[in-house]
């Protein structure tokens, strides 16, 4: 009994101590003053991932072992700094997280010693020793390609990388080959293989470049660069000229365009004034296949220019085609003395085609007013007008299918002339 009174006191003063040894307060270490202590043995590399190194190594069961000092440096020869400590001889894992914000950096090696630390933070002479790479770079994406023909955007697309730390991806763009590279945008997600760049012109030559990025900001070797080249604009109309004239009209003609997805034409028309080509409007679209527009609002005798555009389905419009100077006809009016009187006379083959004409006293401060209605084959008798410098209108009129007593629809433009009318002796 006495034995196993002696041999329990002896277990329990056993467990004490080690209970003791584990409770005692951690010294700083103190590399001016080391200790011979058994080196940990199995030292091994766990993970070199999110730019940390993690260790792990076999206890060392014999001697006072307190926990252990890991150092590290770049180089196998040294110097080596602390890097971390761990309290306990159990405790034999442990992570290298460098410094914020860069931690270790990508693709670095470094170089650890692992010394054993007794209860009075003295280290051990001797240490394990190993060496780690962090894991490398991001590796560029892989299958950049580009959509071109697009208009006023450029398409990239690209493989999804295999690491899982990559955040992102960096685009860059330049005008030509050799650079210099621009970083346009940033794709977040790794997943993210899809980028629309839009481009402000047509027919624009870019070439891009790649990064991967990891989520501590670091980038991958550029990918190889791909041309992109957006959209042309649709080439100017050609062969305008005018198929048929009328009085106030001109029918206009063109060849087709050769694109293939050409949605419409339009035309525009400006007036001269002092040699100048003055209020350029659009007077008309006509929708691909057609090829031609009347404009039915030709003054008499109007000097005009027009031009064209060509509008693509992707709404791109072509430059002006170049300009057509187009004269409206006129009635080249006359006053012609017959007998006693005075008749007002026009061009009746240019009149043909209406049936009915309204001469009209052109004045400044008061109303116009009519002087005459007669047929479009005249001539029209001025004997009702005042003698003097007097400017006299005709607007020819197509009368509608009722008939001229019922209304009547667009008419022509009104000719003018200024005339001298003299006083006439009547008997």
């Amino acid at each position: 009994m006495l034995c196993c009174l002696l041999a329990l006191s002896g277990c329990q003063s056993l467990a004490s101590g080690i209970e003791n040894r584990l409770k005692v307060p951690t010294e700083p270490v103190n590399f001016s003053r080391t200790v011979d202590l058994a080196p940990p043995t199995a030292l091994r590399v766990t993970a070199t991932s999110e730019r940390q190194i993690s260790l792990a190594w076999d206890p060392v069961l014999v001697g006072d072992v307190a926990g252990y000092a890991i150092l590290r440096s770049t180089s196998a020869s040294g110097p080596y700094a602390p890097a971390g400590r761990v309290t306990s001889r159990f405790q034999t894992l442990f992570t290298d997280p460098g410094n914020e914000p860069e931690r270790l950096g990508d693709g670095t090696t470094l170089h650890y010693r692992v010394h054993p630390v007794d209860s009075k933070g003295a280290p051990s002479r001797s240490h394990a020793y190993i060496a780690a790479t962090t894991d490398p770079r991001p590796s560029p994406p892989a299958g950049l390609r580009s959509y071109s023909n697009l208009p006023r955007m450029v398409v990239l697309s690209w493989e999804p990388n295999a690491s899982t730390a990559i955040e992102g991806y960096a685009i860059l763009r330049s005008p030509t080959v050799a650079g210099s590279w621009e970083r346009i945008a940033y794709a977040a997600g790794r997943l993210n293989t899809v980028y629309e760049d839009p481009v402000p012109g047509d027919l624009r030559v870019m070439y891009y470049r790649m990064q991967a990025v990891n989520h501590f900001g670091g980038q991958s070797d550029m990918t190889q660069p791909v041309r992109a080249v957006t959209k042309a604009d649709p080439l100017p109309p050609i062969g305008l000229r005018v198929s048929g004239r009328r009085l106030g009209q001109a029918q206009l003609v063109w060849s087709p365009n050769v694109e293939s997805d050409l949605r419409s034409y339009e035309v525009f028309r400006a007036e001269q004034f002092g040699g100048t080509w003055i209020r350029e409007r659009r007077i008309g679209a006509v929708a691909t296949p057609e090829t031609e527009l009347t404009d039915a609002q030709l003054g008499c005798g109007q000097r005009v220019r027009y031009r064209l555009q060509a509008i693509d389905a992707d709404g791109l419009r072509s430059a002006f085609s170049r300009g057509l100077e187009v004269t409206g006809l006129d009635l080249d009016l006359k006053v012609v003395r017959k007998g006693q009187d005075l008749e007002l006379h026009w061009d009746l083959e240019r009149a043909s085609s209406w049936p009915h004409a309204v001469v009209t006293l052109v004045r400044r401060a008061l109303p116009d007013r009519v002087l005459a209605r007669v047929d479009a084959d005249g001539p029209a008798s001025l004997q009702n007008v005042p003698p003097g410098n007097q400017r006299l209108a005709v607007t020819l009129l197509d009368a509608s299918p009722g008939g001229p007593q019922q209304a009547i629809s667009q008419p022509a433009p009104p000719c003018e002339i200024e005339a001298q009318i003299p006083a006439i002796a009547r008997p």
